[in-house]
């Protein structure tokens, strides 16, 4: 797979959208992330109410993010472990270690989410590309303690939970290096309150080609950056 980034297509057909960043992943690998699942259901959880239903990133956007953060920090991207926060079914783990392969670079890449049934498959899935199921954790966003995984992290968001979790969240990120990738960045206005300054942002016609990325740290060029 390809895991340099290209211009949107101009697709306009929901079905064609579907089909092209998450059908399309699955049929490729044979893994099973593309399923949405509400809330409803789901095992009596802490912070369930703060969490938002599950749907896969869109495969074309985290190659974008990648691609971005390649260019900016070049020699540097190998030292910041990935961290994908609320993994669900493990997709954006996936893709991300299939960019890095591509590169022969093999930075430390985590798995986090708070729902327990969903870590099993995201290593079932992970095991199906790799031949290991990687690493997937059961964890709390909002009380994990991210040191421990890496003295500089790039950490991953895809509109995982409310503003409630996210600023809690961000309180145990800020105290490390920390480059934030925020995908539909629902609560982007809570982000700037934890010290985090936007660096890079684009959009589209459909909000999963809605990103952010932040840093707390110098990483590359001081002038924001918009496409």
């Amino acid at each position: 797979m390809s895991s340099r980034s290209s211009k949107v297509q101009l697709v306009t057909n929901p079905a064609e959208w579907e089909y092209q960043e998450r059908e399309l992943f699955d049929k490729t690998y044979g893994t099973e992330t593309t399923t949405p699942l509400a809330k409803i259901g789901f095992h009596d959880t802490a912070n369930l109410a703060h969490g938002k239903p599950y749907m896969a990133s869109w495969t074309s956007e985290i190659n974008r993010s990648f691609a971005w953060l390649e260019t900016q920090l070049g020699a540097r991207f190998s030292h910041y472990s990935f961290i994908d926060i609320g993994c669900g079914k493990g997709k954006v783990p996936i893709v991300w270690r299939l960019a890095c392969q591509a590169r022969s670079i093999s930075p430390r890449i985590i798995g986090l989410d708070y729902y327990p049934p969903f870590i099993p498959i995201a290593r079932a899935n992970h095991q199906k590309v790799f031949g290991h199921p990687g690493e997937f954790l059961v964890a709390d966003a909002s009380e994990t303690d991210y040191a421990n995984f890496g003295q500089a992290l790039i950490a991953y968001l895809y509109n995982p939970f409310d503003a409630v979790i996210l600023n809690a969240t961000l309180k145990r990120l800020r105290v490390i290096p920390t480059i934030l990738i925020y995908n539909i960045p629902t609560h982007a206005d809570q982000v700037s309150q934890h010290g985090f300054n936007c660096v890079h942002e684009r959009t589209g016609p459909n909000q999963n080609q809605s990103t952010k990325i932040y840093c707390n740290h110098p990483i590359g060029s001081k002038d924001s950056t918009r496409s």
